[in-house]
């Protein structure tokens, strides 16, 4: 009995250590009027984050409770069926958030956003400066 015990913890143990971490969120920011370039945030739920596909940093338990905050928000607002905001302007950013529960998009400077909207506004540009240079 303790033998199966053992071999079970033992198993347990393996399976959550060394694996890779799942995307907690992923953030596409098209090119705008003050942004010449797009952006690729990507978040893991490890707190490893990169930018455009560059190498994996550790972000600030700050950024990854809101990324994890905000991942949850945006997807009861994916549950609830808020609808994308397209870009109405040529020269808006488009933002494009994937994670598990879906994807939601919007434009920078639309009206009537629900809050989580500018709040990974908000993320994404403390994420691009500190990851992105």
């Amino acid at each position: 009995m303790r033998l199966i015990a053992a071999i079970v913890l033992a198993g347990l143990l393996a399976a959550g250590c060394g694996g890779e971490s799942g995307d907690l969120i992923a953030i596409k920011v098209s090119p705008g009027a003050t942004q010449t370039q797009p952006l690729d945030i990507v978040v893991a739920s490890d707190g490893r984050a990169t930018c455009n596909d560059g190498e994996s940093e550790m972000i600030p338990s700050e950024l990854l409770i809101e990324a994890r905050e905000l991942e949850r928000q945006l997807g009861d607002l994916i549950e609830e069926g808020v609808p994308d905001f397209p870009p109405t302007g040529a020269r808006q950013r488009e933002y494009v958030v994937r994670m598990k529960a879906g994807t939601i998009r919007w434009s920078e400077q639309e009206h009537g956003l629900p809050r989580e909207l500018p709040r990974t506004q908000l993320l994404t540009l403390r994420l691009d400066r500190l990851l992105c240079r």
